[in-house]
C-alpha cells in the first residue's frame, strides 16, 4: 500500500521544455530582469554567417540555426518597435540586417542542396529512361517477329516439316526472351513514371537538363522505323 502511495505521489516530469512569450524579450534591452551591462555584452555581435561555413553544416544544424535566427529577429523587431514608439534609435541597429542576411544565406544553401539532389535524381531517371527505351524497342521487334511466325505456322496447318519445327523453336525462344524483358522493364517503368507529368524541378532554370520534360507517351524508335510497313500479314 505504501508503494502505491509513493508511486502516485511521484511528480510527472515532461521532456518538453516550457517556453513562453517571454523568450521574445528575454536577454534583450526590453528584459527588466537583466542588468544593462549584460544586455550590452549580449547585444555585441560579429559578422553574419558566411555561406562557405553554412555549406559544411548538416540539415539539422541549419534548421536549428535558422530558428535561432528567427527568434533573434523577433526580439530585434520588438526592440525596434519599442524604440520607434519612444522616438529614439534602436540600440545596435545593425544586428537585424545581419540576422536577416544569415537567414537568407541559410535558405540559399538549403535550396541549392535541394536543386543539386533533384538534378542527380533527374539524371538517374533519364538514364533509366534510355535503358527502358532500349528494352521496349527490343520487345517491339520480338513481338513483330512473334506475330509473323505465328501467322506462318498457322498457314502451314497440320503439315509437319523441319521448317515448321524451327519456327516453333524460334517462337519458344522469343517468348522466353519477352518474359525476361518484361521482368527487366517492371522496375524501370516505376522509376520513369514521374516523367509523364511536368515537374518544376526539371525546368531549365532549376537544373542543367535540356529544357522541360513533358513526355506523355513512350518514344520508341522502332515505331518510327517501321512506318514504311503499311501491310502486315496478321
Amino acid at each position: 500500500m505504501l508503494f502505491i502511495r509513493l508511486f502516485r505521489a511521484r511528480p510527472i516530469i515532461s521532456s518538453i521544455p516550457k517556453r513562453g512569450i517571454d523568450e521574445l524579450w528575454k536577454g534583450g534591452y526590453l528584459d527588466p530582469h537583466t542588468p544593462f551591462s549584460v544586455k550590452d555584452k549580449i547585444a555585441t555581435s560579429g559578422y553574419p554567417w558566411p555561406s562557405f561555413l553554412l555549406r559544411r553544416k548538416s540539415f539539422e544544424d541549419l534548421r536549428i540555426l535558422y530558428f535561432a535566427c528567427l527568434k533573434e529577429k523577433n526580439l530585434l523587431l520588438g526592440e525596434r518597435w519599442a524604440a520607434y514608439q519612444n522616438g529614439v534609435r534602436a540600440p545596435k541597429h545593425g544586428r537585424l540586417k545581419k540576422v536577416r542576411l544569415t537567414m537568407k544565406r541559410i535558405l540559399g544553401v538549403i535550396t541549392r542542396r535541394e536543386i543539386h539532389q533533384q538534378c542527380i535524381q533527374a539524371k538517374e531517371i533519364l538514364k533509366a529512361q534510355e535503358e527502358k527505351e532500349k528494352h521496349e524497342t527490343r520487345m517491339f521487334q520480338l513481338r513483330e517477329l512473334q506475330k509473323d511466325l505465328q501467322h506462318k505456322i498457322k498457314r502451314m496447318g497440320a503439315t509437319e516439316s523441319l521448317t515448321k519445327v524451327g519456327w516453333m523453336n524460334s517462337l519458344c525462344k522469343i517468348e522466353s526472351e519477352l518474359e525476361e524483358l518484361e521482368l527487366k522493364l517492371q522496375p524501370l517503368r516505376k522509376e520513369t513514371l514521374q516523367l509523364r507529368s511536368p515537374n518544376w524541378r526539371y525546368e531549365r532554370k532549376y537544373s542543367d537538363l535540356p529544357g522541360r520534360i513533358t513526355w506523355n507517351k513512350d518514344s520508341i524508335p522502332a515505331l518510327r522505323r517501321n512506318l514504311h510497313r503499311q501491310f502486315k500479314f496478321y
